[in-house]
């Protein structure tokens, strides 16, 4: 068995609220509601394998709006809310002043549009003025860990696109961001030490009773300047106005209706469609990762469970099409080393380590797309007839002989295993052989019975996965097919989600005592001390809101209560909870999880009749 070395997640030590923003091409993690600063924005970029972030220099963040009032600079406390879910949003007062602010990344656009406005509500004029400092001083890059490039960094006003650019590269360029207002005023720089680059620009005006001064920020991103800049003019010529009614469509359109729970549901669902996912800057692929913000300690990756298991029943139900789109990337990137840890965004290993829940997730990502959809054309790819042949055969290389059990080498916390069997990993692997054994009733090639294999590892995971438990007979995690067996339960692979993947019935008495069983004191890793309650894990000690979502899928025993306690990161999915607050422990901006907790919230709470009509709340 392999050596008990296990690779987990730091506690944090503190927390701090911020909202997060983004559409396909970029993202704004860490966006701070004091001031309404951009700390940071971040692209996806196939040729360095992860994720480039630029970053404000000197501890100062990248972009930050400014305001003043009769020439003097005045500091606004910011009330803030997500309109449409997603759209992080301010208002504020000063004086007579009423000031709001909103970020926009339209989908299907390389930029975003940060806008804000000032409207006099007094009986005399006033002077005011509202701009945008810039801080450009480093640029990151993410593949688990942070390390900043030395690549030069260059800044200009560019007077044919009137923009100002953000140029990083020596010699050819990496990533260029090009900032322009609705003017052709120039952005004036300010001097800056340590190859920063600052500068500033705004729009001032005298607004009589009851006037707006309305001051739009376009924000793009390219490869270089000349394409930052010129889809800067694009924006521009697109408009603010239609910028925004446009993304508030696409919204409206994907809105879940709930009967509760409507923030989680969609904010997360958003979430994960926009930052487990996006287009990388330099190839325009669709790109399927852990996390794009590097606040999540393993950001910037591919894991085939994240991604097809988790992460993909959110993107159906926010977007089909882009699913599918995931789907066939996965199939064409990523097959090779389908079953081990993690991958490059490329397809190439990055972590080494087999896991058969991983594996099987290929085929039952694809299984649940034929049943939201009926889109069988997809089929018809090349990527996924040759693919499922690889995973049938690389399934029929896991099993044990002697019992008719499939091994894996780690679990799905990617942790070592102590017995090679694990029950929940057969049985998604059972429902796997099932589909492609229905796939090969319909004319499909394998090289060897699928039905068979199906009924021979049903048998085989009733024979040796059941054991005594405190309750009577119940699933262990894991055994070794000589009467060895370990009790235990994992959040990011359940043994609660073996009716909601078609193993067995709810009405199962076997899986009835298993969930007893995990939400007792007879499982070590179950909190039920606390404000917030529920499973953890060896791999991560606090309550895991996977682990809310389990149970929701499951036997719904906490009513979703988790959801409506612990605020998580910000309200967005973390690995962890602290079970004293409810906020993030580990796992901070865990995009890929929100597709699965968006998914089982709606699976339970959502009003399915309505889905994309009625209004969006404000949260």
């Amino acid at each position: 068995m392999p050596e008990d070395i296990l690779t987990v997640p730091q506690e944090a030590d503190s927390y701090r609220t911020l909202f997060m923003h983004g559409n396909e091409y970029i993202s704004f993690p860490d966006i701070n509601p004091k001031d309404g600063a951009v700390n940071n924005a971040t692209v996806l970029h196939m040729g360095s394998l992860g994720l480039l972030e630029l970053a404000g220099g000197d501890d100062k963040p990248l972009l930050k709006p400014y305001f003043k009032l009769d020439g003097r600079d005045v500091s606004l406390k910011l009330a803030w809310s997500y309109r449409k879910h997603w759209l992080p949003s301010f208002t504020a007062t000063v004086g007579s002043l009423t000031v709001r602010g909103s970020i926009f990344a339209p989908p299907g656009h390389s930029g975003a549009v940060f806008l804000l406005r000032v409207k006099n509500n007094h009986r005399r004029p006033v002077m005011t003025e509202a701009g945008f400092s810039v801080n450009f001083g480093r640029i990151i890059h993410h593949i688990f860990r942070a390390r900043q490039i030395t690549a030069g960094i260059r800044c200009e006003f560019d007077r044919w696109t009137n923009s100002f650019l953000l140029n990083v590269g020596d010699g050819l360029p990496l990533v260029s961001l090009a900032l322009g207002l609705d003017l052709a005023e120039p952005w004036w720089s300010r001097p800056a030490t340590g190859g920063a680059c600052r500068a500033d620009a705004g729009k001032a005006a005298k607004l009589m009773p009851g006037e707006e001064l309305v001051v739009p920020l376009y924000i793009a991103v390219n490869i270089e300047g000349s394409g930052a800049g010129t889809t800067v003019v694009d924006l521009r010529r697109h408009g603010w106005q239609a910028l925004l009614a446009q993304t508030e469509k696409w919204l409206a359109e994907r809105n879940l209706p709930m009967k509760q729970l409507g923030s989680a549901a969609n904010r997360n669902l958003f979430f994960n469609y926009f930052f487990a996912l996006g287009r990388a800057i330099d190839t325009d692929d669709w790109v399927p990762v852990t996390s794009r913000s590097p606040r999540y300690y393993v950001s910037a990756a591919f894991w085939s469970r994240d991604t097809l298991l988790w992460s993909f029943p959110g993107l159906l139900l926010c977007e089909p099409e882009g699913a599918k789109q995931v789907l066939l990337a996965c199939y064409r990137r990523h097959l090779e080393r389908a079953g081990e840890h993690a991958h490059y965004i490329n397809g190439v290993l990055l972590y080494p380590g087999f896991e058969l829940d991983q594996l099987s997730s290929y085929v039952l990502a694809l299984k649940l797309y034929l049943q939201e959809t009926g889109d069988r054309s997809i089929l018809e790819e090349e990527c996924i007839r040759r693919g499922l042949t690889v995973v049938a055969a690389k399934l029929s290389g896991c099993r044990d002989e002697t019992t008719g059990l499939y091994e894996t080498f780690l679990d799905p916390s990617d942790d070592p295993v102590k017995y090679p069997y694990l029950v929940y990993d057969n049985a998604l692997a059972q429902r796997a052989l099932e589909f492609l054994g229905a796939l090969q009733k319909q004319g499909w090639q394998f090289s060897y019975d699928m039905n068979e294999a199906a009924k021979l590892l049903r048998e085989a995971i009733f024979r040796y996965g059941v054991v005594e438990g405190p309750y009577g007979p119940m699933f262990a995690w894991a055994v070794d097919g000589t009467g060895r067996f370990q009790l235990y339960d994992n959040p990011p692979g359940s043994l609660q989600l073996l009716p909601h993947y078609g193993f067995c019935e709810k009405e199962e008495p076997v899986w009835q005592n298993t969930v007893r069983w995990i939400h007792s004191s007879h499982n070590p890793y179950y909190r039920e001390k606390g404000y917030i309650t529920g499973a953890a894990s060896r791999h991560a000690a606090n309550p895991w809101p996977l682990a809310a979502a389990n149970d929701l899928l499951g036997q719904n025993l906490d009513q979703g209560r988790f959801f409506k306690r612990a605020v998580m990161d910000s309200g967005f999915c973390c690995e962890t909870v602290s079970p004293s607050s409810g906020r993030a422990s580990t796992g901070h901006a865990f995009a890929s999880s929100a597709g699965f907790i968006a998914s089982a919230l709606w699976h339970v709470f959502g009003q399915k009749a309505e889905k994309g009509q009625g209004g969006l709340d404000d949260d």
